[in-house]
């Protein structure tokens, strides 16, 4: 089987996404083929030119160069049985069906959706009104790049129903393929530490699905317990703000750090002895398994997480996962309290998370979904 990965897609370590579906693919014995244009990878860097009149006009020229370069690289290509419009792929979906019928080409036309525009924009981070023009046409842009394409890709079937209602499309056009891990996946076996101070650990984004205000009102319900540290690491949307919660509440045991590079972040997380998951309200939560929990599950180590739709597809309580109600800070704090008291019930979790990592969300079995999407 022949493969040719095709668009700007994000190759950065940060944002494993497209590395895992081609290293899943080529370790099923799939011949990829690539046609990449380098073009501002990462979500952050793309929301920021948005900001910068000077790189906007960069970004577009930049597009156009895409255009021509992958233009001339599909024309070179091979015969191939598929083609994939890497995330981000909206740029470039309308431009890969047109080269499909211009020169008459037979091969599946697939489209990684991964992270629907108009969901996280309007409906998860609210950065636009729903009802405004531009929310609109937003909304009218991703409908035609779902349609476009012969098969949709997205990361759990919560978000395949999702797109379906939303776009209106048959739910044999939308298959759920998982993210995989950023981390690599090392399943020698789990990992549950035991310290003096007890460690926990949140890895993010900080945008309002992860709920880290729920996570600093669950700290304040256990602020009778001087034997536990949080660490809540990375950048983003909320973190400014979330900080200046945690001043105005005088937390001396919570810290906030920077990103800690990719290739000692499996080590890092392995070094805590609880990791948390997401556990925000807004529509998005429900649909998505978030790439921390992928991470959890390779390094091996327990976690809480909210308990939601997507969430159970793969996850059962106190079995490889502790699964507390969304939004609920008391039930974060009792689950913590809980699981702190409880080094066997650590352990259970976290052996059940190692063999989810080594099973389901493995690269094998990623890639090897992504084929019989394919195919069938």
């Amino acid at each position: 089987m022949k493969i040719l990965y095709f668009g700007i897609y994000s190759k950065g370590i940060e944002y494993p996404r497209n590395n895992n579906l081609i290293r899943g693919l080529r370790l099923n014995g799939v011949d990829v083929v690539e046609a990449h244009f380098e073009l501002a990878g990462s979500f952050q860097r793309r929301m920021g030119i948005i900001k910068n009149p000077l790189e906007l006009v960069h970004f577009f020229l930049g597009l156009i160069a895409s255009f021509i370069a992958l233009t001339w690289k599909f024309m070179r290509s091979p015969r191939v049985d598929a083609m994939i419009v890497g995330h981000p792929g909206y740029f470039h979906i309308h431009l890969l069906w047109f080269l499909r019928f211009l020169f008459r080409r037979r091969f599946v036309l697939v489209y990684d959706i991964f992270i629907p525009l108009y969901e996280t924009l309007i409906e998860d981070r609210g950065l636009l009104k729903s009802d405004s023009l531009f929310a609109r046409l937003i909304h009218r842009f991703e409908k035609s790049c779902c349609r476009y394409a012969d098969l949709c890709l997205i990361d759990t079937e919560e978000h395949c129903q999702y797109i379906v209602e939303e776009y209106g499309l048959s739910p044999e056009r939308v298959s759920r393929i998982f993210v995989g891990s950023t981390i690599d996946q090392n399943f020698d076996s789990s990992r549950v530490v035991s310290h003096e101070i007890f460690r926990i650990l949140f890895v993010g984004t900080y945008i309002p699905l992860h709920g880290i205000d729920i996570i600093l009102k669950a700290i304040r319900y256990l602020a009778g317990d001087p034997d536990m540290h949080f660490s809540l690491v990375g950048s983003g949307q909320l973190r400014e703000r979330m900080e200046s919660l945690a001043q105005k509440w005088g937390f001396s045991n919570v810290v906030f750090q920077d990103w800690i590079p990719t290739e000692h972040l499996g080590a890092f997380i392995r070094s805590f002895d609880l990791s948390l998951g997401i556990f925000g309200v807004t529509p998005k939560t429900a649909r998505v398994i978030p790439s921390k929990i992928y991470d959890i599950c390779a390094a091996g180590v327990p976690f809480i997480t909210a308990d939601t739709p997507a969430v159970r597809e793969v996850f059962k309580h106190g079995e490889n996962a502790y699964l507390i109600p969304a939004g609920n800070p008391e039930a974060l704090a009792e689950a913590i309290r809980c699981l702190k008291a409880n080094r066997n019930l650590r352990y259970k979790i976290a052996e059940g998370a190692r063999q989810t990592g080594e099973g389901i969300f493995s690269l094998k079995e990623i890639g090897n979904d992504l084929i019989n999407a394919v195919c069938k």
